[in-house]
């Protein structure tokens, strides 16, 4: 650089770079979420510009208050809304999900963190991305606050959202084909010979989350359609409120047989409501699959243990935390990326006869 050359800025490297002026600082500071690929183009702009580095302090001599911004300035994965004292910190699948985040960022030699304490509304969303200021965040779930996502994404907030696409939605998100899914289910228990097929699901533990922006609207969508194209009824919607999902299953079978209502197959939108509707079903003494085919849904660990095996629509949770770090990643990055839905298969077992 010349000696009367105007001195290079934050937003010259950036230009020169071909990424945002955040992550230009967050290079200098030598961010660990910034991938190397990035931080040798930025250097190598800083270098070429003449861009004055910052001044290295001992790490010891750091203030503890600088210590806990960089940490805040992390990645947080952060989970649906907190079920009662003594619950699991979500489902089996969504366990699954956090794993295969983890290994997306081991892959890459980041940490991250869990919030352990999880918003549920738009107002809370607010407040908690307030007080923690994280840099990256992912987020399992989105119904109870798609409206607040929107506008975090409008302020700048780098995020990927595990969920729905919804058409009104301006944030990423990665999902399975839900409605896909959930018609492939039916049409199989169709083309098996079943006519009366029910479906069965959790409703959102909290009001703010039943709304159409979720995975389980997605799923009765889809079921409805294979039954419609059939034309076979589809009444036997049936939610419960949101509890031990095994507990669900059992309880939407009870219902179904105090009723007498006349059902041969149910399609369960988990692997774990599943198990539960098996359960019930074998001790009102109708044989699966004779008498009732069932149906899950994530084909997790659960499918491998209940008797007779599950059959259960598949979801691939680590290349789901692959796509939703990678896709994160490049967000930060200052690098514009698109939603994307993730294909099901169904994994045939022996509870639905063939």
């Amino acid at each position: 650089m010349a000696p009367d050359s105007p001195r290079p800025r934050l937003a010259d490297v950036a230009e020169a770079a071909g990424v945002s002026v955040a992550t230009v600082s967050r290079v200098l500071d030598d961010h660990p979420a910034i991938t190397r690929e990035t931080k040798a183009r930025v250097m190598a702009a800083v270098l070429q510009l003449g861009y004055p580095m910052r001044a290295a302090q001992p790490k010891r001599s750091r203030p503890a208050k600088i210590r806990r911004r960089r940490q805040q300035e992390g990645i947080c994965v952060v989970m649906p809304a907190a079920l009662p004292p003594g619950s699991q910190l979500a489902n089996p699948f969504e366990l699954s999900l956090l794993g295969g985040i983890g290994a997306a960022m081991r892959d890459r030699g980041l940490d991250f963190a869990v919030a352990a304490r999880a918003p549920y509304d738009n107002a809370t969303l607010r407040d908690f991305v307030a007080e923690h200021g994280y840099a990256g965040m992912i987020f399992l779930g989105q119904s109870q606050y798609h409206a607040g996502l929107n506008a975090l994404f409008d302020a700048g907030q780098a995020m990927v959202v595990w969920g729905i696409e919804a058409e009104d939605q301006r944030y990423c998100s990665v999902g399975g084909d839900n409605f896909g899914g959930a018609k492939a289910a039916a049409g199989h228990l169709i083309r098996l010979g079943r006519r009366r097929i029910a479906i069965v699901g959790p409703a959102a533990p909290i009001t703010t989350a039943q709304t159409g922006h979720s995975q389980l609207a997605e799923r009765i969508a889809g079921y409805r359609a294979a039954l419609i194209e059939a034309g076979l009824p589809e009444d036997l919607s049936i939610t419960r409120r949101y509890g031990p999902a095994a507990r669900i299953g059992a309880d939407a079978v009870d219902d179904l047989i105090a009723r007498q209502v006349p059902f041969d197959a149910v399609l369960a939108c988990s692997d774990p409501i599943a198990a539960g509707v098996i359960d019930a079903l074998l001790r009102h003494r109708r044989r699966v699959p004779d008498d009732v085919a069932v149906i899950g849904y994530d084909d997790s660990d659960v499918a491998a243990y209940v008797r007779p095996r599950l059959t259960s629509v598949r979801q691939d949770p680590v290349l789901a935390g692959e796509l939703m770090v990678a896709k994160l990643l490049r967000i930060m990055d200052g690098i514009a990326v698109t939603s994307e839905r993730l294909p099901t298969s169904l994994s045939v077992r022996q509870s639905c006869g063939g």
